[in-house]
């Protein structure tokens, strides 16, 4: 098996197989319709063999549950379960290391794109990643998923505490399910019971939500094995008894003697060696120390303390030689909080981080090593069982010499891939300026001191703002909870005692929208988790005249921990009544490891996207090594905190109107221009009257031209409406135009804005001016971009003239945007643009629900036939919301709209139909009867290709086309009622006609 890298920038990591007729088919028949049954969790795959897996899955509403599974470049079969809301279907008979695809269906009807998983192969190399206690939600466990998503993976086990604060069934989807959704879908995540995971009903949630072998005497879901490559792995539950005798300690006994794996792991929750904070459970020590040695263990997985720790080899609890012994690692660092730790006679490595384990084995080689959240090793250990492993090399996907940063998949380091010499690939905000097109990265900025944006430009003075708190604090716990620490020279964070960091800010002059904001903060006391920064509605606390350096603070008038612990519970929570508890259902950003005398700076733009006002923010850490940071009262002014903002252009919208009356005599045309603001208005001179004027806006002049004008631009939103009336009464040509231009300081709900440049590829025929792309824009229909209904809109590029009149072809050439495919909400695989070579562009209507906007560039190129063109830019808001304030930033043209994740041939047809779909019905519902006649179809084709006789094939062949016709018959009654718009149904029996056809053929 493969090491494979499930980086979200890289999905498609499998290859293509030959799009075939079947395949084909199959997508076209995947449309769902519009108020159908929906995924509320997974698909997620569970209880892997060599030969089997199982796919689980829940709905809002009841379905038939089936599965539709396929080898990558073969034919689907369809299994079927039973009605319900919770749906788990075994496929067997897989080949081992083949790679299937698969489908879950609902009434017939597909839930999502197809995804891969690939067959465990025990001949193949493999990895394993190891962590535990994270189940919490907090930006900490996703910095460590982050990590662990540009990390080579085959496998993954949890050492339990997999749901805080007590196994709760509503909080398994936002602390488990959603956060892994991208490995849980392509392979198995086997679980373990930690002391938190049981307090709920004795931890029912945990296994109504997983499916374990339960192949102990008793039947028990909690506690079970497996075997996965050359390993085999038995897993406990410590929370019940493991005492000689008991149902546990007899199944270890019996399962480990079974076993002639190669590689034998167990996993528990309760660590046995621990220099952490809770210390080892020398009663379960004691216990299944006997049969681990017995047995020959390899290595045994704990968590419960927060840390990482990696023993020496043990024998009888003693150290023994490499080789010779069990090697007891604790992986705790899952996301939920870090904990001291110390150094014990049998620590080999220890350390109080966010991180996790990974296992990479290739036959009787393998190699251990502690990641942490910032994705670089802490600790390595090397075990060989027969031949001695090979030297490292770049080139074998482990992290594993000096001056490797990244090798291969393995990329965690990285801001990007990794290149060819084991080193990281340049990137724009890597803080060094090492590409083309690049004028500045971060604070290498030696171009532009100060002013480097987000895209490694160089900016202007007037976008960038820098501001110091206009106040800070900390409050803290036990003896100083009635203390006023507002003039101390630093702001605390800790959790023995609870110390919480406040900081104050003043945005009342900044009008323009905030592209950008970053808080920069300089450590005073290191440790890993320099804490989470969380919003807090009430500005109005005050910071205070005491210096916290003793009593003398007491009851001092700014911002006390008494103040907010309204109910002197010794912690902050909503249970508190004080308007300045943090919103800690709203995370703005982890900071991260900080170190001592060093500067730190994080991304805080959501927190500050509610226009001018003052806002504050609340630093917490989930640490007993506490964090602490230069205040505002630090005497080293270049210390002290510092908010940066980038700011996006301010929006201007233009509304002309322009009357205009033409009389056949004299010849003359006569232009007046009038504005008061920066409109220009353009006619052309011509012998004859002209029967239209055509007026574009608006520029940064007033301009009066009694001949041809060429060019006039530029603005973000850009109306004109014009009338023209023909009279044979003599009279002059006047034109007359009134502008209002208004200024807002946020974009609209659907922002368009245009940055173009005028090239001309070759001279053309002599005399001739190449077309003008100053004042192009692109042009969505009102609204096509609202609601964020993932269906695509037209988008075409207007306002290009040319000065010689001669018609100008527009010519779509790229779309990007600034958010990966398959975000978190769509799920989906499929392409966000289209229309590449070809006048009208297709963009989805689409973003991240925790983002701050998407926004396309939708690049083109204009021709006028004679050897003239002009290129520019126009770029499209999808916004995150519409209340109260609608807004989009910019973060660059970063991926390409119309490259799909697919890997898929099945995939790949599911996406063009879609497209289709999308584009020519869009505004309408297709009828649920086609869908369900489609998925009737494809059921059919499926039996087809499992039918034993070619009679039966061809009987259940012949169903299926007559199922095509009556899609179609459904498609044309729709149109002809008005349910539908006729060209939606003119393109769905189309559609549905052509698939009838191959399906003939």
């Amino acid at each position: 098996m493969r090491p494979v890298s499930i980086d979200r920038d890289s999905h498609n990591r499998r290859g293509s197989p030959r799009l075939t007729a079947a395949v084909v088919l199959a997508a076209l028949l995947a449309a769902a319709p519009c108020g159908a049954t929906l995924l509320t969790r997974g698909p997620y795959l569970q209880l892997m063999t060599t030969g089997s897996v199982t796919v689980v899955w829940n709905t809002d509403t009841a379905a038939l549950c089936a599965l539709a599974i396929r080898p990558v470049d073969g034919v689907a079969t369809v299994l079927t379960g039973s009605v319900g809301t919770v749906c788990a279907l075994a496929a067997g008979g897989l080949l081992a290391g083949a790679q299937y695809a698969y489908t879950p269906l609902a009434d017939g009807v597909p839930l999502r794109a197809e995804s891969v998983f690939q067959a465990d192969d025990p001949n193949m190399p493999y990895d394993l990643l190891v962590l535990g206690d994270s189940g919490c939600g907090l930006p900490t466990q996703l910095a460590v998923r982050d990590r662990m998503l540009a990390t080579p993976v085959d496998i993954m086990i949890h050492t339990g505490d997999m749901i805080y604060e007590d196994g709760a069934a509503a909080d398994f989807n936002p602390q488990f399910f959603v956060p892994y959704q991208d490995f849980l879908r392509e392979l198995v995540f086997w679980p373990t019971l930690g002391n938190h995971d049981v307090l709920t009903a004795g931890g029912q949630p945990w296994r109504d939500a997983f499916y374990t072998p339960a192949n102990n005497a008793a039947g028990s879901e909690n506690y079970y094995s497996f075997n996965f490559g050359n390993a085999h792995v038995t897993v406990l539950n410590s929370n019940a008894s493991t005492s000689p005798g008991s149902a546990q300690y007899v199944f270890l006994d019996q399962d480990l003697a079974a076993s002639a794996a190669l590689w034998k792991f167990v996993v528990f929750h309760h660590t046995i060696y621990s220099s952490g904070s809770t210390g080892s459970n020398t009663t379960i020590r004691n216990k299944l120390l006997p049969l681990l040695d017995r047995y020959g263990v390899d290595l045994v997985f704990m968590g419960h303390d927060h840390d990482y720790e990696r023993t020496k080899p043990l024998r009888g609890d003693v150290v023994v030689d490499p080789g010779q012994g069990t090697v007891y690692i604790t992986t705790g660092g899952g996301g939920k909080s870090i904990g001291s730790v110390g150094s014990s006679s049998f620590t080999a490595y220890a350390e109080s981080a966010y991180h996790f384990t990974r296992v990479a084995v290739d036959g009787g080689t393998l190699v251990e090593q502690m990641i942490r959240a910032d994705g670089t090793v802490g600790d390595s250990m090397t075990l060989a069982k027969g031949a001695p492993p090979l030297p490292p090399r770049c080139g074998d996907n482990l992290v594993n010499q000096a001056g490797e940063q990244c090798d291969g998949a393995a990329h965690a380091a990285c801001l990007g891939p990794c290149a060819a010499d084991c080193t990281c690939t340049p990137v724009c905000g890597d803080g060094r300026l090492n590409q083309p097109g690049e004028t500045c990265d971060g604070a290498d900025d030696a171009a532009c001191p100060g002013l480097c944006l987000r895209d490694c430009r160089c900016g202007l003075p007037s976008e960038v703002v820098t501001l110091a708190p206009v106040a800070d604090t900390y409050i803290q716990a036990g003896t100083e909870a009635s203390w006023d620490h507002g003039l101390s020279d630093h702001v605390s964070v800790d959790t023995k005692p609870f110390a919480i960091a406040y900081v104050k800010f003043d945005l009342s002059a900044v009008t323009a929208p905030i592209a950008r904001a970053t808080l920069s903060v300089f450590c005073t006391n290191g440790t890993n988790d320099g804490g989470t920064l969380y919003p807090v509605a009430d500005s109005s606390w005050v910071e205070g005249t005491g210096t916290g350096t003793n009593s003398g603070s007491a009851n001092g008038p700014g911002l006390k921990w008494n103040d907010v612990d309204t109910n002197q519970d010794g912690k902050i929570d909503t249970l508190d009544g004080s308007p300045f508890v943090p919103d800690f259902t709203r995370p703005v950003a982890w900071i991260g490891s900080v170190v001592v005398g060093r500067p730190k700076t994080v991304d805080v733009t959501v927190a500050f996207q509610g226009g001018p006002g003052t806002y504050s923010l609340a630093v917490q850490n989930q640490s007993t090594d506490g964090a602490a940071f230069s205040s505002l009262q630090n005497p080293n002014v270049g210390q002290r905190p510092l908010l940066r903002l980038e700011l996006a252009p301010v929006v201007t919208t233009t509304t002309s109107t322009t009357t205009t009356t033409t009389t056949t005599q004299p010849p003359t045309t006569t232009t007046t221009s009038s504005t008061t603001t920066t409109t220009s208005t353009t006619s052309t001179t011509t012998t004859q009257p002209p029967t239209t004027t055509t007026t574009s806006t608006s520029t940064t002049t007033t301009t009066e031209r009694p001949t041809t004008t060429t060019s006039s631009t530029t603005t973000t939103t850009s109306s004109t409406t014009s009338s023209t009336t023909t009279s044979t009464r003599p009279s002059t040509t006047t034109s007359t135009t009134s502008s209002t231009t208004t200024t807002s300081t946020r974009p609209p709900t659907t922002t368009t804005t245009t940055s173009s440049t005028t090239t001309t590829t070759r001279p053309g025929q002599p005399g001739n001016h190449p077309p003008d792309c100053t004042a192009a824009v692109a042009d969505p229909a009102p609204l096509q971009l609202w609601p964020p209904n993932h269906r695509f809109a037209d988008v075409s590029i207007d306002g290009v003239t040319d000065p010689d009149g001669d018609p100008v072809t527009i010519t779509i050439t790229g779309i990007t945007q600034d958010e990966p495919i398959d975000s978190e909400d769509s799920g989906s695989p499929c392409p966000d643009g289209a229309g590449v070579g070809t006048s009208l562009a297709l963009i989805r209507a689409e973003r991240m629900g925790g983002g701050d906007g998407r926004v396309y560039h939708v690049s083109f190129l204009a021709d006028d036939g004679r050897g003239g063109q002009c290129t520019g830019t126009g770029t499209v808001c999808v916004p995150i919301r519409q209340k109260p304030t609608p807004f989009c930033v910019d973060q660059g043209p970063l991926f390409d709209s119309t490259q799909g994740l697919c890997g898929t041939a099945l995939c790949d047809a599911t996406c063009a139909v879609d497209l289709a779909a999308s584009s020519v019905c869009t505004g309408d519902l297709v009828p649920v009867a086609l869908s369900r006649r489609l998925a009737e179809s494809r059921l059919l084709i499926a039996r087809a290709a499992e039918a034993r006789s070619e009679k039966k094939a061809n009987r259940l062949m012949t169903s299926a086309m007559r199922s095509f016709r009556k899609a179609a018959r459904i498609a044309a009654h729709a149109g002809q009622k008005g349910t539908i718009s006729p060209v939606c149904a003119s393109a769905l029996a189309e559609m549905v006609d052509e698939a009838g056809a191959h399906l003939a053929r």
